[in-house]
Order: structure tokens, then C-alpha cells, then sequence
């Protein structure tokens, strides 16, 4: 059995991932994008575990967007994965040559550890103090990635996970530099800011419009519903209005602070989000 060493680069031989017993766990959707995650399991006995992300080698113009999305996320943790205080990723393994699993081909994957969701667990499982501990966790990571200068660009909240007792991000492969002024639109509507509908870049605003997206379906335990991209745009620039269930009031506030409908006059950064909570449970 391979081990799962401690420290922040994962090893595993490229030329033996075609010996190993990886199982294909890419959502059908994905699969046409030509996007492959393989689940590898690694000690049953300590329910350690391995993810492989990669990206077949299509010719489509779809894939090729696919590839470069892959591409540069492995060049973020390249860049950042080795530095000290880069707590908010976890350890990974990149492999930039040719490998084989099964009858496909590819020449780039990412390898990361299987990680739990860190909002998969049950709020009312919880003291509101271990709440307020629970969203705290969440921020840290995302000012650890605001201080160093970029947007996450994503987020979801499967995207927060914990590994080794500490929350980790996934899922760089929209990552971009503070103040980018790029509007692709390539968000997912269930996050999506109000000015995001309307064509403007993201920024820290949009961002901290996402994580009140995701604190108020993890406090409430309900998902937010729409049937296309238009009935996405009509709730979140006219409909949303966040209210949280009884026990939670006390962050009510901060959470309306979080998701106002006009970027200027919402929270303006993750550290503003931190003062925030902090003040609401002093």
C-alpha cells in the first residue's frame, strides 16, 4: 500500500497509475467536457484515500478550455503549494507527462488526498459557539488567499474541506489575480453575485456574496432553487431575501451585510467579514 506522507507533495509513480485500482467518479456532464476524477483508494484500514484530476486529450474546442482550466490550476499550486504559511491548500502531487489509466491517455493530472466537505456536517449539531468557530474557520482560509493576492473565483461549498484539522480550498482552476478586470462568465448561477448578472468582473464583493450564499444554505439547511439561468438572475438580483432560522439571529446581520444586491454596499472584503462576525459575537 502507498502511504500518504505528511508533508505537502504526494508521490506516486506516473509510470505505475495504469497498476493502480483507480475508479472513475467524473459526473456524466463533466465526462463530455472530456474531464476525468478518478477515486483511488489507499489503506482501507485508516480509510486513507486519493483523487486524481485530469483532462483527456480531446481536440474539442470544449475540452481544450477544459485543459487550460486544469493547466492553470496546476500552475497555481506550482507557484504557491510550497511556500510556507500557504495553509489553505493541501498536499498534492502534479504530474506534467504522459500516463495511462485504463484505455485513455492524458499528460497532466492533479493528486490530492480525499478530504470531508467542512460544511458537510450538521450546523445543529453545534453550540452557536462552535458555530461562529465553524464560519471563522471557513474565513481564514479565504483571507489566507485574499493576503496573497487573488480571488478564489469559485466558490462553493464543497469547495471548503478538512484535512488534518485544518480547512483547506479545492478547485483553483479559476483562481485569478485581486482587481482582475476579466468578465468571462464563467460562474455558477447558485453563487452568483447580482452585478455578475449584469457583466461586471468578479471582485472581493462577489466573492464575499458567495460565502453568504453558502452560509445561509448551511445554516439552514435548504438550497437555493432556480430552473434556468434567467430564474437564477431574477432571485438573486430581485427575490433573495436571507432569513435566518430563530437560533441563528445573532448573525442575521452579518449575513444581509453579506449579501446586499449593489457590490458597494455589501461587506468588502473577507477581513471586513471577520470584524463583522467577531463584533456580532463579542
Amino acid at each position: 500500500m502507498h502511504q500518504i506522507p505528511s508533508k505537502n507533495i504526494l508521490l506516486l509513480n506516473p509510470a505505475k497509475l495504469h497498476q493502480l485500482d483507480f475508479q472513475l467518479k467524473t459526473k456524466a456532464r463533466s465526462l463530455g467536457f472530456g474531464s476525468r476524477l478518478y477515486y483511488l483508494e489507499v489503506n482501507p484500514e485508516t480509510a486513507s484515500a486519493l483523487w486524481l484530476k485530469t483532462q483527456n486529450l480531446d481536440s474539442t474546442a470544449i475540452s481544450q478550455h477544459a485543459q487550460a482550466g486544469l493547466s492553470h490550476e496546476l500552475d497555481f499550486y506550482e507557484a504557491y503549494g510550497r511556500k510556507e504559511g500557504k495553509a489553505f491548500m493541501l498536499p498534492h502531487q502534479i504530474i506534467r507527462k504522459p500516463f495511462q489509466i485504463g484505455d485513455e491517455s492524458f499528460n497532466l493530472a492533479l493528486i490530492l488526498p480525499d478530504a470531508p466537505a467542512h460544511f458537510e456536517v450538521c450546523p445543529k449539531l453545534f453550540s452557536i459557539q462552535e458555530v461562529h468557530q465553524h464560519i471563522l474557520r471557513a474565513l481564514e482560509t479565504l483571507i489566507s488567499l485574499q493576503e496573497l493576492g487573488y480571488l478564489h473565483a469559485d466558490l462553493k461549498r464543497e469547495h471548503f474541506v478538512i484535512y488534518q484539522n485544518r480547512v483547506c480550498l479545492i478547485d483553483f482552476e479559476q483562481v485569478q489575480p485581486l482587481n482582475t478586470t476579466s468578465q468571462a462568465m464563467n460562474a455558477t448561477p447558485r453563487y452568483m453575485a447580482p452585478e455578475l448578472f449584469q457583466g461586471q468582473a468578479k471582485s472581493l464583493q462577489s466573492e464575499v456574496y458567495a460565502l453568504g450564499i453558502i452560509f445561509y444554505e448551511w445554516l439552514t439547511g435548504q438550497r437555493l432553487e432556480a430552473t434556468d439561468y434567467q430564474d437564477w438572475a431574477l432571485l438573486h438580483c430581485q427575490h433573495f431575501k436571507p432569513e435566518l432560522p430563530a437560533q441563528y439571529q445573532a448573525l442575521q446581520s452579518l449575513l444581509q451585510n453579506m449579501l446586499r444586491k449593489h457590490s458597494q454596499d455589501r461587506l468588502s472584503d473577507f477581513k471586513a467579514v471577520k470584524q463583522a462576525l467577531l463584533t456580532e459575537i463579542a
